[in-house]
């Protein structure tokens, strides 16, 4: 994949839909059932269909770099995992260990307890997958699918973590994630931060994967407009900065790759259907000395991304998700202009065997036959 002229192709596509005042565009709104945010039993077989069978990206190579670091994953309900770095320099993911176990273990697996049992993980491209289900396997290839010589070139192995924040918050998981799918409330719930920079109402949507259950949204910063007219021989790596590239990875991360950073959000069901758990990590590219695109350091990147999210986002979430619990209307239209939206509640309806177009609840009695819930079960 050549880089460059992908990024090139990005830039006349979004100057093209600026220049005609449109946005790529689902074919007709969508009307989805709230209930979908407020539902127990469907919050159930969410976490047994979806998180427990699944690949899941937990984490990035540099958060254990060396044979014998380890870190915890701790954030989905009764499910503690053990991820460490063995002697050898292999990743693995342990189930019933304990982090105090591993830190002493110095790499050594026969020293992380008794009982312990070995979960699917694989590492690649700098990231971290395990899978919860002890049957399954996990290819980070066949996952990502068509977004693999992305990751294969970005190889976001050369990272630092900066920083990490986490949002307990009474707000279903999907819910939240939906802040990070429409770049359409940049003008008006962040005309002081985001909006100050980026265009809104605006962006180029693209799915991935096999089938496409991941998307990428890229948002035009407001500099890209002098591009225009311009010849695209004289353009270099730096337009890369003219743009902001936002993934979804199914089934819950919102991955922003930027030149210098990596911010990587990841949604956990929390202990009810109306909280979740948001974990926040930033990860820099390269020399942690280098100003960011937009200037400023690794730190104050940080500081101001954990800002948006807290006092421009997530305050907005939790309001919502108290309508949705008081039942005060039965859908949310999405509009043409939230394809993303669209196509990833659709493949949740999907996953856990509904029909994406279902506008009432089910009976649940006929959809509970596999009480399977991975390394619960075991």
């Amino acid at each position: 994949m050549n880089e460059l002229e992908e990024y090139k192709k990005i830039v006349h596509y979004m100057l093209d839909l600026h220049g005609r005042g449109t946005t790529d565009s689902a074919e007709a709104p969508y009307r989805h059932p709230t209930w979908t945010y407020t539902d127990e039993q469907l919050f159930e077989i969410e976490k047994e269909r979806i998180f427990f069978k699944e690949p899941l990206l937990v984490g990035f190579s540099c958060e254990m770099a060396n044979p014998g670091d380890c870190f915890m994953f701790q954030d989905l309900e009764n499910i503690n995992v053990l991820m460490i770095r063995d002697s050898e320099g292999k990743a693995h993911a342990l189930l019933n260990s304990s982090l105090e176990a591993g830190q002493v273990s110095a790499g050594d697996l026969n020293k992380c307890g008794e009982n312990i049992q070995h979960l699917p993980c694989e590492e690649k491209y700098g990231m971290l997958y395990i899978c919860l289900d002890k049957a399954s396997a996990v290819n980070i290839d066949k996952h990502l699918a068509d977004l693999t010589p992305w990751f294969k070139q970005w190889d976001l192995a050369d990272t630092q973590l900066i920083g990490e924040h986490v949002w307990d918050l009474k707000s279903n998981w999907k819910l939240a994630l939906d802040t990070f799918c429409e770049g359409y409330h940049f003008d008006i719930l962040h005309k002081d931060s985001v909006g100050d920079f980026s265009l809104g109402n605006i962006s180029q949507y693209k799915r991935f994967g096999s089938p496409q259950r991941h998307h990428r949204m890229t948002f035009p910063n407001k500099p890209m407009l002098d591009l225009r007219g311009t010849d695209d021989k004289d353009w270099g790596m730096e337009i890369q900065t003219h743009f902001q590239l936002v993934h979804f990875i199914y089934p819950n991360v919102s991955l922003l790759i930027s030149p210098t950073a990596v911010e990587f959000f990841v949604l956990y069901p929390g202990k009810k259907v109306g909280e979740h758990i948001t974990r926040y990590r930033s990860y820099w590219r390269g020399d942690i000395n280098r100003a960011s695109w937009s200037g400023g350091g690794a730190k104050e990147n940080f500081d101001f991304i954990v800002y948006v999210v807290d006092k421009e986002d997530y305050w907005v979430s939790a309001n919502v998700q108290k309508s949705l619990n008081a039942n005060r209307r039965k859908f949310s239209t999405f509009g043409k202009n939230e394809p993303s939206l669209i196509n990833m509640h659709r493949n949740f309806l999907s996953a856990v065997g509904l029909d994406p177009d279902i506008k009432e609840a089910p009976d649940w009695e006929d959809l509970t036959g596999d009480k399977s819930t991975g390394p619960v079960a075991a």
